[in-house]
C-alpha cells in the first residue's frame, strides 16, 4: 500500500512514517524538515515531499497514486492565533478529507483529547479510573484553549467530508524527539520557578510516541471509523517523573509548595498580558498547570476491542526522559 503521511517533518508524523515504511511505500510531507529528521527518514526509505497543505493546489500532486492518508500535520501550539489555527488545523484538514473521500482513500486523522479538557474540568467525575473519558463525552461549545477548539472543529469537518475516516485522539505524546512536554518541564525546572503544586502525585494517561504510531498503523489497516482514544493504558505519575527528570539533569527538585488554584489563575493572567503585549508564550501556562495537577484517564475500549490495540511500550515517562538529552 502507498501511504501519504502529512506532518512527517514533525514528532509524531516522523515516527509514524518510519514505522509504516517497514510494510508500506511511504511518502512523507512537511513544510520544513529539520536536517536530523530528514536524514533519519531518508535512511529509513521514506520519500520526502515539501508541501504546504494550506495551499489550495497542494493536494492534487500529493494524492496521485496514493492508497491511504495519515494526517498528522497540525499547528500544535496553544500560543497561535485563532485565525492561524482555523487555516491550518481546520480548513486544511477539511480540504484533505474531501480530496481523500473523492478518491476513495483510507484516511486516519490525528486529533487530540484536549477537546475533553473543559468538559472534564466542569464535571470532575469524568476522567477518573472509575469513569474514564469515552469518545462519546459531549464537548463544546466552549473549550479551554483555541487549540482544543480548532481540533474539535477539524474533527467535525473531517467527518462531514469523509464519514469513513478514523480519528485518533492520543493523549500527551512523549518520547525521544518530544518538542512539547519534556522541553517545557525542563525549562520550568531550569528557571527554578516550578513550585510543588500538589500533595502526593497526579496519575494521568499519556501516550508514548511508539504507541501512538502503532495505533495509527492498526487504524490504517482496519475499517474502524469515528473517534478512538489512544493512551499507554497505564497511568503515569507526573510528579515522580518530574523529580526523576530533575535528578537526571542535576537540577533541584520542586519543593516550595503552592496551592494549584491560585497559581493557575495567575498563570492565566500572565498569558493574557503576554498576548496583549505580543510577547512569547510564558514558561508556565494555565493549561500546563492543569496537566501537572489534574489527572485524566481515557476509556480505551474502542482501541482495544475494535483496533486490537495494545501498547508496544510500557516503560513509562521516566525512560523517555532518560533518553531525552542523552
Amino acid at each position: 500500500m502507498r501511504v501519504l503521511v502529512t506532518g512527517a517533518s514533525g514528532f509524531l508524523g516522523g515516527r509514524t512514517a518510519r514505522l509504516l515504511v517497514e510494510e508500506h511505500e511511504v511518502v512523507g510531507t512537511g513544510r520544513v524538515f529539520p536536517s536530523s529528521r530528514r536524514r533519519a527518514l531518508q535512511e529509513a526509505g521514506v520519500r520526502l515531499r515539501t508541501a504546504d497543505l494550506t495551499a489550495a493546489d497542494s493536494l492534487r500532486p500529493l494524492l496521485q497514486d496514493v492508497d491511504a492518508v495519515v494526517h498528522c500535520a497540525a499547528l500544535s501550539t496553544l500560543w497561535a492565533r485563532r485565525d492561524q489555527l482555523q487555516r491550518i488545523n481546520v480548513d486544511a484538514s477539511a480540504r484533505l478529507a474531501r480530496a481523500s473521500a473523492e478518491r476513495g482513500l483510507r484516511l486516519v486523522h490525528i486529533s487530540s483529547p484536549s477537546i475533553y479538557n473543559r468538559a472534564v474540568h466542569e464535571d470532575p467525575r469524568w476522567g477518573t479510573p472509575q469513569r474514564p473519558v469515552p469518545e462519546s463525552l459531549p464537548v463544546g461549545p466552549r473549550f479551554d484553549s483555541d487549540y482544543a477548539r480548532s481540533k474539535h472543529l477539524a474533527e467535525r469537518a473531517v467527518i462531514a467530508a469523509h464519514p469513513d475516516a478514523c480519528l485518533l485522539r492520543p493523549r500527551g505524546i512523549y518520547g525521544p524527539g518530544d518538542t512539547s512536554i519534556v522541553p517545557r518541564i525542563v525549562a520550568a525546572l531550569e528557571s527554578r520557578r516550578l513550585p510543588r503544586l500538589v500533595d502526593g502525585d497526579v496519575l494521568t494517561d499519556l501516550t508514548h510516541v511508539d504507541n501512538a504510531a502503532h495505533a495509527i498503523a492498526l487504524a490504517l489497516d482496519s475499517e474502524v471509523t469515528g473517534a478512538v482514544n489512544i493512551a499507554d493504558g497505564t497511568p503515569i505519575a507526573i510528579w515522580d517523573g518530574i523529580d526523576r527528570l530533575a535528578d537526571h539533569r542535576g537540577l533541584p527538585r520542586p519543593r516550595h509548595r503552592l496551592p494549584a488554584a491560585p497559581v493557575e489563575r495567575a498563570a492565566g493572567l500572565v498569558e493574557q498580558v503576554a498576548r496583549r503585549l505580543g510577547r512569547a508564550e510564558p514558561r508556565l501556562t494555565a493549561t500546563g498547570i492543569r496537566l501537572l495537577t489534574r489527572g485524566m484517564r481515557l476509556d480505551l475500549t474502542r482501541a482495544r476491542e475494535e483496533l486490537g490495540y495494545a501498547p508496544v511500550r510500557e516503560d513509562g515517562l521516566a525512560s523517555a526522559w532518560e533518553e531525552e538529552g542523552a
